[in-house]
C-alpha cells in the first residue's frame, strides 16, 4: 500500500481532498489551521476492471487496492502553521499530494495561502527545503567527524556536505542529479524534497481553464511531478452521497470518474507504481507493486510463500480475461501464457502463481 502525505498551506482545500478520497468525514472549517492534528485514513480505489472480472468469476470477496492518506496540519510561510511540526510523518510517507488553492469563496479567507496556485507551488517547495537544509545542516558535523575516525564514511560526508549546499541555497534536492552513493548517503534522512508529488490545483467548480492552471503549475514544480485540477468541494460533496449515487451525480456534472481515479492515476504514475491482479470464485483481488517488479516480487506482494517458492506464473491482461468470459475461458481460448522467474510484470496482468516451499 502506497502511502501519501497531504501538504498545503491553510485553507487550500488539504482536508476536504482527504474526505473525498476517503468517504470520511474529518472536520473543516473557513478558518486558518483548523485541522491541528494529522488526520489518517485508507482510499480504497475504485477499479471497474476487478469489478468486472469479480462478476464474471462470481467472486465472494473483492479487494481493491489501496492509498494509505495522512492529511497534515497546514503549513504557513516561514516556517509558520501547525504543519512544520508534523513534518517527520511527512518523511515517512512514500511521495507528498500537494494541495494549492485556485479557488475564490466569501466565506473562506485567503489571507494565509491567497489564490495564485504558483505562488504557493512556491512556497510549499522553499519550506520543504528549508526543511531539510535543517536536517542536512545538523547531519553535516557528526558525519564529518566519523569520517575523520573512518575513512569508509568521507563518501557520504562529502555527499551531505553537497547537499546542505545545494539546499542552503534554496534549492531541492531534486534540482539536480545525485549518484547512487549520494542517494545512498541521504536514506536515513528521508529528504522531503527527493520525493515525487501530486499537485492538485483546487479550482472553481466553474473554472472555464483548468487546463491553463495546470500547465502553469506544471512549470514551477519538479520535473516528474504531476499536476491535476480538481473541484474539491464538490468532489468531497459527491464522495458523502451513497455509493449507488456517486456516479450518476459525477456523470451529471462532467466530472468522469472523480477525484480518487484521477488521483490514483497520478499517483500511480509519478510514484512509479502498477496494479495486477488475481481473481477466482473466492476472490478478486488488486495488488500494487513498483514498475519493472519481476513475477517473483509480485508473487511476494501475495504471500512470501509464492516468492520464496516461485516456479512460474500463468499471465493473461485482465482485459483478455473478461472479455472471454473469465480465467478457465481465457485459458482454454490460449489467452494464458506462461512466465518464468525473470518476466517483469505489466499493468492490468491476471497472475496465477505456481509454487513449491
Amino acid at each position: 500500500m502506497a502511502r501519501l502525505g497531504i501538504i498545503g498551506l491553510s485553507n487550500v482545500g488539504k482536508t476536504a481532498l482527504f474526505n473525498a478520497m476517503t468517504g470520511l468525514d474529518a472536520p473543516t472549517a473557513p478558518h486558518p489551521f483548523s485541522t491541528t492534528s494529522p488526520n489518517l485514513g485508507v482510499a480504497a480505489i475504485p477499479d471497474p476492471l476487478l469489478e468486472a472480472a469479480a462478476e464474471i468469476e462470481k467472486s465472494k470477496k473483492i479487494v481493491h487496492a489501496t492509498l494509505e492518506l495522512l492529511d497534515l496540519p497546514a503549513m504557513a510561510s516561514h516556517g509558520g502553521g501547525l504543519g512544520t511540526q508534523f513534518l517527520g510523518r511527512a518523511r515517512e510517507m512514500d511521495g507528498h499530494v500537494m494541495v494549492v488553492r485556485a479557488f475564490t469563496d466569501e466565506e473562506i479567507v485567503s489571507d494565509e495561502s491567497g489564490t495564485d496556485p504558483v505562488s504557493q507551488a512556491e512556497e510549499l517547495l522553499l519550506e520543504l527545503t528549508m526543511a531539510d537544509a535543517d536536517v542536512f545542516e545538523r547531519r553535516r558535523p557528526k558525519i564529518a567527524k566519523e569520517a575523520s575516525a573512518d575513512p569508509k564514511k568521507k563518501r557520504a560526508a562529502d555527499a551531505i556536505a553537497d547537499a546542505a549546499d545545494h539546499l542552503g541555497e534554496g534549492r531541492p534536492l531534486r534540482d539536480r542529479s545525485w549518484d547512487a552513493a549520494d542517494l545512498a548517503a541521504f536514506r536515513d534522512l528521508a529528504p522531503l524534497t527527493l520525493q515525487p508529488a501530486v499537485w492538485v490545483v483546487n479550482i472553481d467548480e466553474n473554472e472555464s481553464n483548468p487546463e491553463r492552471l495546470v500547465d502553469t503549475v506544471l512549470r514551477a514544480v519538479p520535473e516528474g511531478d504531476a499536476v491535476v485540477a480538481l473541484s474539491v468541494a464538490i468532489e468531497a460533496e459527491v464522495a458523502a452521497l451513497p455509493v449507488d449515487d456517486r456516479k450518476e451525480i459525477l456523470d451529471g456534472l462532467g466530472l468522469g470518474e472523480g477525484a480518487l481515479a484521477e488521483m490514483v492515476r497520478a499517483a500511480y504514475s509519478t510514484l512509479g507504481l502498477l496494479t495486477f491482479y488475481t481473481v477466482g470464485p473466492k476472490e478478486s483481488h488488486a495488488w500494487t507493486v513498483r514498475e519493472g517488479s519481476t513475477a517473483p516480487i509480485a508473487a511476494g506482494k501475495i504471500h512470501s510463500d509464492l516468492q520464496r517458492g516461485f516456479i512460474r506464473a500463468e499471465v493473461a491482461p485482465i482485459g483478455t480475461v473478461i472479455e472471454s468470459g473469465g480465467w478457465d475461458a481465457a485459458k482454454s481460448q490460449g489467452g494464458v501464457r506462461v512466465e518464468g522467474k525473470d518476466y517483469v510484470v505489466k499493468e492490468g496482468d491476471v497472475l496465477v502463481v505456481r509454487f513449491s516451499v
